[in-house]
């Protein structure tokens, strides 16, 4: 009796070990510096990425939650991206709340994250307590959720650290086999926040179609109109040096059998005045592949290889506004950037001291484009 008695309580205590969630990292960026113990009742993953402008918002309101429950509560906030990219970001930004890479973006797919920002809450044995956005995460629902949980686990026993192999040749790395110039894929998720990655040897953009098509043109996303049951989320692959590439939107419209037609309307707008201009070379940021374009902060934008032309788009989004200028010739050139955008002198005294950039609110005349079947 007392022999079965120990062999059901040690089953026990396996069992309970092998519940424990175990979220592989491929890197551990830093540790939080607001969490005061080792062990935890409850553990909250934020899903972000630097270039994603709610995530940085939502990263501040789970900072001050973390600042109100540091003994019992972890939050580790979790990207994608390059470590390089990450660790420059968070050194930028002195982020506070414990940050590591998703290792091959398991975790990513195992919670199936399609738009971010996005949490999940766990327990000490890794069951899914609750998940959505996180801004929706309140006080009240962590406090309820702790007086529900007994146990603990370790930081350790929760995110797994899994390094890489180093390849022994890491030249003779694999490209990716293109089938033609452009490759697409319809992904099941009916809408998606725009991604857009320098690979090796392609661009990759990832989201609505009408996300995908402001990207493409370079525009103010509200100037493209899709109907509904035509919006639909792909990813897009574009080989370097092909037609595909250097004429996106005729590429991704043709594979999908689309039309676009256009008209001029009359609103507000944003108009660069470039007569005296000077931009910057190459050589300023180098972020290296599989890496975003741009880093967006919550005031400031980073570009590393942009054109002005992809600079106005990125603008013209987080602005809201439509974006003009005086000289198409020098839109495609190649430049890194940074540029302050949420306070508009601010941005307009900059751009000019910086950049030779004048800019000036008006009203004026720009082309909006409907897409068709």
């Amino acid at each position: 009796m007392m022999y079965r008695t120990l062999v059901l309580g040690l089953l026990g205590i396996l069992l309970s070990f092998s519940g424990t969630a175990q979220i592989k990292v491929s890197e551990d960026i830093k540790r939080s510096s607001i969490a005061s113990n080792t062990n935890y009742k409850l553990y909250f993953v934020d899903f972000w990425a630097t270039w994603c402008g709610p995530c940085i918002t939502v990263s501040k309101y789970l900072t001050g939650l973390q600042r109100q429950y540091p003994e019992d509560f972890y939050i580790m906030s979790l990207s994608q991206e390059n470590p390089d990219v990450v660790k420059r970001f968070v050194s930028k930004h002195n982020l506070e709340l414990a940050v590591a890479i998703d290792y091959e973006g398991g975790a990513f797919t195992h919670y199936n994250v399609t738009s971010l920002p996005h949490g999940i809450l766990l327990n000490a044995q890794g069951e899914k307590l609750w998940e959505g956005h996180p801004a929706e995460f309140k006080w009240y629902h962590l406090k309820r959720f702790l007086k529900q949980q007994k146990t603990s686990a370790s930081i350790d026993e929760m995110f797994l650290v899994q390094a890489y192999e180093t390849p022994v040749d890491t030249t003779a790395q694999v490209a990716y086999d293109f089938k033609g110039h452009i490759e697409v894929d319809e992904l099941p998720q009916k809408e998606a926040f725009l991604s857009a990655l320098k690979k090796t040897d392609y661009l990759e953009v990832t989201g609505s179609l009408r996300a995908i098509l402001a990207y493409t043109h370079h525009i103010f996303e509200e100037r493209i109109e899709v109907p509904e049951d035509l919006n639909k989320t792909y990813r897009v692959r574009f080989k370097y040096n092909t037609r595909a590439y250097e004429h996106k939107t005729k590429a991704v419209l043709k594979y999908l059998k689309l039309k676009q037609s256009h008209k001029d309307v009359e609103g507000e707008l944003l108009y660069f005045n470039l007569e005296n201009s000077h931009f910057w070379d190459v050589n300023q940021i180098n972020w290296g592949d599989d890496t975003p374009n741009f880093l967006v902060g919550e005031t400031e934008i980073q570009a590393d290889d942009v054109s002005l032309s992809a600079l106005n788009y990125k603008l013209a989004n987080l602005l809201e506004m439509p974006i003009l200028t005086n000289n198409k010739e020098l839109l495609n050139e190649l430049h890194d950037w940074n540029v302050h955008y949420k306070y508009f002198d601010l941005m307009a005294s900059a751009m000019e001291d910086t950049y030779g950039i004048k800019i000036e609110k008006k009203v004026g005349t720009y082309r909006k484009y409907k897409i068709r079947d």
